[in-house]
């Protein structure tokens, strides 16, 4: 029994051999294509949250008070302790040692400077095992004084820009410091320092003065000792500023860990503030808001790359039945003999399923090991569902091989057609393909009813896959008809070969045409693929244009024409619009602050044609909702101090405008209403081809310059972003190379049979010319139809999914509503039907048999 399995196996190696191929590489895929997405989503997390992320309790505090609450170091450490404790799971394990800090309000320092000089206390115990005395010694004040000098070290780099040297005294508003010693970092580069520069040197801080004037300043911070702390708690009057800092640790934020520390950071917040024997306090971070837009765009990802993944799976379940199928059918005759020569069920699964399993299981196995050590990313328990999936589907059909013999007799091996154009579907089979056609529906629906709710949801994710399925079935219905209505049309042709060619591809039974199938699933997730990823592509192109306004735009403090003039002199500049903004206008009704900005912008629609959301208006007057809402409907005039009144109706709307803030109040004017208006900041929008930016920015020097192309960069480096594309090429690529699979299996299986068939029509004298041309007749309609009606069902997969792919946040908000495949994916297409034309010609060629070696005596 044994020889004879081997002799079996021997025989059908090429389907065993091609069967193990390809479940060996979709068990790696299984694995290794989630690990690699899930760390990516992991990454994104990370950069979201930010190389210097930070979750901070802070609390103001003075006199006794604050004497009490931290009467030393042992209870400040012991706070953040006590705040660590508070932390949910996600927060307190994702962060590293707290750094506690106590520092006083900002004192001016006196003495007449030319320029404002602002001086902090801070305690700071973890900053004392940084730095090093190079002059001096420490600030040691006595227990309990409360007058004379306090004692201070300074940074030497602050002593030095500002002239200080040990003993010197400086006087505050408030009170007196002598400076005890001047220090160093060890190491300016911890990232310690990062958020204390202020503590290593000067830095500029500003002083608003009213009514509405800011100075600059140069600002520091002095170290004290614990006996310096306790002797600023005992002014009534000061309040200090407590800060436990709790660093995220590098590497602690993931795609899970983000979406926990989202929440729990609310609970953090309303633990802190409802403790109870402490001063109040308070959590201070931007991991909230920059973790809740990463969690927008997560569940974007996770939507739309589930489609694509629930694709794939289908397609590589697809091209392992098809491979399964083959070998069924190779080894039906056998198993037709061995149950007319009595063999039970139970003895024909030893050779049908046994085979299927020895080629099928070790591989998949395999398979999952090699992703394993790749060591791609985290391993995730859909590859393990995935792969016993695949499992399950080439078993099941190697068991329905067995059942289709419980008839008995040799009913396997008898001369009957069952090809598709003269085999009549049986009732099961009718209710098999309505029911995934209903279950194609079923799916859309759900899935255009829940919305961007729909998240990971299996059934969601398997909607391409069904109607990828459900096209496919219809494509089979359809498609004896189309070969049918071929046929009178090709018997009129001279020669000989499309009507066999067409002949042949008729005679294909269920398991030759599956092939069609997969081939249409490839092309819906290669189309689908490709056309999302045009479409981010092209939203992240209108997004820039909407905030950029045009090539480039200077946001110019004044402008005057000699300035305008050097503007447009630059190597490059083939147009430039200026626009002047005058902020802080209203109306005599109103007095709530709104933006009047002045552009033609008739010119400005010509500059920049590409800017999307501007209106057309007669008047030149359009309006922000914000400032519609504020002014009304009738005919209001905008005023302030030094611009001229301006008449305007409100009667045209406008959601945004370049340079503007998005959900804020303005007025577009035409120029010519507020020319006259000087001393206002102005804009200048520039287009042109190859701008040298260098001298665009030596024209408008101290001005800022806004470049559509760094903005479209940083909206593609966004985090997920290059996660979405790469998942997005690897899919279409994917896609492409399991339909090429699919066409290489079917033409190497057959191969030998099919050569047999040819050195007949050798004998009877078709040419090798006229063969390689019958070898692409037969795969054409094959081809043609299942790529043909899966890439437009790919084109079309945007519209029927709808709210699931929502791309809005990764396009500033902009929809995303031109789903047609760029340049790069037509190419991949027509590369794709070349190769698979050219393996078909050397498929041919490498089974070309000789028409005296093939026939026997009496064929």
């Amino acid at each position: 029994m044994r020889s004879a399995g081997m002799r079996l196996a021997r025989t059908q190696w090429a389907p065993l051999t091609a069967l193990a191929v390809l479940m060996l590489v979709s068990a790696l895929l299984a694995v290794v294509v989630p690990s690699r997405t899930t760390a990516g989503y992991d990454r994104a997390a990370a950069a979201a949250a930010g190389p210097g992320a930070v979750i901070r309790v802070k609390g103001t505090a003075g006199g006794t008070a604050a004497f009490a609450a931290v009467p030393g170091e042992a209870a400040l450490n012991g706070n953040a302790l006590t705040w660590r404790e508070l932390m949910p799971r996600s927060l307190s394990e994702g962060t590293g040692e707290p750094e506690a800090s106590v520092t006083s309000p900002a004192d001016t320092v006196e003495g007449g400077l030319h320029r404002p000089r602002l001086l902090y206390l801070g305690w700071e115990p973890n900053a004392w095992r940084r730095i090093r005395l190079v002059s001096g010694g420490l600030p040691s004040n006595k227990p309990g004084q409360t007058s004379g000098d306090m004692n201070v070290v300074v940074a030497k780099a602050y002593a030095d820009q500002f002239g200080y040297k040990v003993g010197d005294r400086i006087e505050l508003s408030g009170r007196t410091v002598r400076v005890n010693g001047l220090y160093q970092p060890l190491n300016a580069a911890d990232p310690f320092w990062g958020p204390r520069a202020r503590i290593l040197h000067p830095t500029i801080e500003y002083l608003s003065l009213p009514p509405s004037t800011t100075l600059e300043a140069d600002a520091g911070t002095a170290l004290i000792d614990p006996a310096g702390y306790a002797r600023l708690t005992r002014d009534p009057g000061l309040k200090l500023t407590y800060d436990w800092r709790f660093p995220v640790r590098d590497g602690a934020v993931g795609a899970d860990q983000a979406r926990a520390m989202t929440g729990d950071l609310d609970a953090f917040r309303s633990a802190v503030a409802g403790r109870a024997d402490f001063f109040p306090c308070e959590v201070s971070t931007s991991l909230d808001v920059q973790l809740k837009e990463f969690a927008g765009r997560l569940h974007t990802a996770q939507s739309v790359v589930g489609l694509a993944f629930g694709g794939l799976v289908a397609v590589a379940a697809g091209l392992l039945l098809l491979a399964a199928g083959l070998l069924g059918e190779r080894l039906r005759p056998v198993l037709g003999v061995m149950r007319a020569r009595g063999a039970s069920l139970r003895q024909l699964a030893a050779p049908a399923c046994g085979l299927t399993a020895l080629a099928a299981v070790p591989p998949a196995l395999l398979g999952y090991a090699a992703g394993r050590l790749l060591d791609a990313g985290p391993p995730q328990t859909a590859s393990l569902y995935a792969i016993g999936l695949l499992v399950a589907a080439v078993l099941g059909v190697s068991a329905t091989m067995v059942l289709r013999e419980r008839g008995g007799g040799l009913g396997s091996v008898a001369e009957h057609r069952d090809d598709l154009v003269a085999a009549r579907p049986s009732r099961r089979r009718l209710v098999m393909d309505g029911l995934l056609v209903v279950l194609a529906v079923v799916g859309v629906v759900l899935l255009r009813v829940r919305g961007t709710s729909a998240g990971t949801d299996p059934l969601v994710a398997a909607v391409p896959a069904l109607l990828g399925a459900a096209l496919g079935v219809l494509v089979l219905r359809a498609y004896p008809y189309l070969l049918r209505a071929a046929g009178p049309l090709l018997r009129r042709r001279t020669g000989a070969v499309a009507f066999i060619g067409l002949a042949r591809a008729s005679r294909q039974n269920l398991v030759g045409a599956l092939p069609l199938a997969v081939l249409l699933l490839a092309a819906t997730i290669a189309g689908f693929t490709s056309t999302v990823d045009t479409g981010l592509r092209a939203g992240q192109e209108r997004a820039s244009w909407a905030e950029t306004g045009a090539d480039a735009r200077i946001e110019a403090g004044s402008l005057d024409e000699a300035k305008l003039r050097r503007i447009r002199a630059v190597r490059g500049v083939t147009g430039a619009v200026r626009v002047r903004v005058i902020e802080r206008a209203s109306s005599a009704t109103d007095q709530a602050p709104m933006t009047v900005v002045g552009v033609d912008l008739d010119a400005y629609r010509r500059l920049a044609p590409e800017v999307p959301g501007i209106p057309d208006t007669d008047t030149g007057v359009l309006v922000s909702p914000l400032a519609a809402h504020t002014l009304g409907s009738g005919a209001v005039t905008l005023g302030r101090a030094g611009m001229d009144p301006v008449a305007v109706t409100p009667s045209t709307q406008i959601v945004r405008f370049p340079g503007q803030e998005k959900n804020s109040a303005f007025v577009i004017v035409p120029y010519r209403m507020v020319a006259g208006a000087t001393g206002f900041p102005s804009h200048v929008f520039v287009t042109g081809d190859d701008i040298d930016v260098k001298a665009l920015r030596a024209a408008a020097p101290g001005d800022d310059v806004v470049l559509r192309q760094q903005v479209l960069r940083d909206m593609a480096g966004l985090p997920l972003v290059p996660v979405v594309h790469d998942t997005f090429r690897n899919g279409a690529l994917a896609g492409g190379v399991f339909g090429l699979l699919a066409v290489l299996l079917m033409l190497v299986v057959g191969a030998r049979a099919r050569g047999r068939t040819i050195a007949h029509l050798r004998a009877l004298g078709l040419s090798r010319r006229q063969s390689r041309r019958l070898a692409l007749v037969e795969l054409a309609p094959v081809l043609l139809c299942a790529v043909g009606a899966g890439w437009v069902l790919g084109l079309l997969l945007p519209e029927i999914t709808g709210p699931v792919v929502d791309l809005r946040p990764y396009t500033g908000g902009f929809a995303v509503t031109a789903h047609v495949p760029g340049l790069p994916a037509l190419l991949g297409l027509l590369a794709a039907l070349l190769l698979a034309a050219a393996a078909a010609v050397a498929v041919d060629r490498a089974f070309d048999t000789d028409p005296g070696n093939a026939l026997r005596t009496g064929d």
